[in-house]
């Protein structure tokens, strides 16, 4: 080498002897944010520990990775530096290791004095504390755990293709259940894209209310967050075909769980309220539906929803407007609206009868709605006392299912616990299926009674049901008791 390119290298003295530290990914996929953990010189200090030192700076580099790159770490022992190409400044360390480096030794017959793989290395740091282990391969192999660990790590490189990077920004998704964080790799993008038109399809559901959605933007980075990006993707989800998210509440993320730095990192991209009402989801659905990254429809039983809830709305349904299921059926009222408002002029226009077949035309739709559909915010008493989650409290009396069973099915009950001064008046109770409530009385109502005896349900003796017994022939329900 000559003097000039020894005057000019910064990394090594060539005559003295040294240590060169190397991590390389065979594929090409993956390097290294900080310089040092793909090539570090080592003239200096006890090279032992100084190895230690650069594996543990590459397995904590790569903990922030998707999987553990097919990196290997190789340690080079040389008696003297002189023939060791020098390093260009303006060279990328991973050219000049491919290139010049790597090249030097296998032509010099230079082997590597340590070479670990960068997995090796991460599961015996994590298992047993030591990032080189001291172990021989053949003995790893014998661990299932290492075996399951390297499992994992190949699931998750074909999962992310190749790409053993996160990319950003990744995408968040907050509610009142938690939080959802998607990379910008393709497994994120698919999951972000799903989870909007999870939500749309569920925006009326009661039993997916997500109080509100808003969707943030994050460019922060920890090991501690590694285990949540794209968390929704299970892949041993069964009777799946292709990609399998679980957007299901239990699968979010609480506060909690999530580092402060990551919270406060959060840009706001957009917010949206989600009332069940027809404005906020034609424009929650609009929205996501002319966004490139999501492109949602909307459902028929939706569309039909939403219709309907513009007609509550409005109290109004023009004979020209885009037919949809619900057309035919409220098709009259709209009829009788052409006559009302087709006048010659204002002092012809009716505003009683208008009023009178806007608040008609309401409840027509409201019938429809708590009839063929179970939504939030407009739940029919019927489906609420079918359904577990909800709980009824009649004075004194917590309703057991089956109790409820028997109010949706049509019958009384007669709760002994509420026969006392303050609760004397729900002694008996019904569902009022016309006004949607639970009816309480001292006395009887008439139709067949029930009481819980010795944990059972049991009609209620004929000495205390006073008043004439008649079956409600209106009510028709598969869970009817006999």
């Amino acid at each position: 080498m000559d003097k000039r390119n020894q005057m000019e290298n910064p990394f090594f003295d060539p005559d003295k002897p040294g240590s060169i530290f190397v991590g390389m990914d065979r594929y090409h996929q993956y390097s290294p944010h900080q310089p040092q953990n793909a090539l570090t010189f080592i003239q200096k200090g006890d090279a032992d520990s100084l190895f230690r030192k650069f594996l543990i700076d590459n397995i904590k580099e790569a903990e922030c990775c998707p999987y553990i790159p097919d990196t290997e770490l190789l340690r080079f022992d040389l008696a003297n530096m002189r023939q060791v190409p020098p390093v260009d400044t303006h060279t990328p360390f991973e050219e000049y290791i491919s290139k010049e480096l790597l090249p030097y030794f296998q032509e010099h017959c230079i082997p590597p004095a340590k070479r670990i793989s960068l997995r090796d290395a991460v599961y015996t740091y994590k298992y047993k504390n030591e990032p080189d282990g001291g172990i021989l391969k053949k003995y790893l192999m014998q661990e299932p755990a290492y075996l399951e660990f390297r499992l994992q790590q190949q699931e998750k490189r074909t999962l992310y293709r190749c790409q053993p990077r996160y990319t950003f920004p990744l995408k968040v998704v907050e509610n009142d259940f938690g939080y959802l964080i998607f990379s910008g790799n393709e497994i994120g993008r698919n999951g972000f894209r799903e989870c909007i038109r999870y939500i749309t399809d569920h925006y009326f559901d009661p039993h997916y209310d997500t109080g509100h959605l808003a969707v943030y933007d994050s460019t922060f980075m920890d090991k501690n967050l590694v285990p949540l990006i794209d968390a929704a993707y299970k892949p041993c989800k069964p009777m799946e075909l292709d990609y399998s998210f679980d957007f299901y509440p239990a699968s979010y993320i609480g506060l909690d769980e999530l580092p402060k730095e990551f919270i406060d990192s959060l840009k706001p991209v957009c917010y949206h309220s989600m009332e069940a009402t027809a404005g906020d989801f034609i424009k929650f659905a609009t929205d996501w539906h002319f966004n490139k990254d999501t492109q949602v429809s909307i459902s028929r039983e939706n569309h039909d929803i939403y219709r309907l809830l513009t007609v509550m709305r409005n109290g109004y349904m023009n004979i020209h407007e885009q037919p949809f299921t619900y057309f035919n059926e409220l098709l009259p009222y709209a009829k009788e609206f052409e006559k009302v408002t087709q006048v010659k002029s204002a002092g012809e226009f009716d505003t009683g009868k208008f009023k009178r077949l806007s608040t008609e035309i309401r409840k027509a739709a409201d019938g429809i709605l708590k009839r063929d559909f179970d939504v939030r915010g407009h739940r029919s008493l019927e489906n609420m006392l079918n359904d577990s989650t909800v709980t009824f409290t009649v004075g004194s009396r917590k309703l057991n299912e089956v109790q409820k069973t028997a109010l949706a099915s049509g019958y009384a009950l007669y709760l002994p616990e509420n026969n006392k001064e303050a609760t004397r008046h729900l002694l008996f109770c019904k569902a009022d299926f016309e006004q949607g409530r639970i009816e309480g009385s001292s006395k009887p109502f008439g139709v067949r009674t029930y009481v819980i005896k010795d944990g059972l349900l049991c009609p209620l003796p004929e000495e205390k049901n006073t008043v004439k017994k008649t079956e409600n022939k209106n009510r028709h329900n598969n869970n009817r008791l006999k």
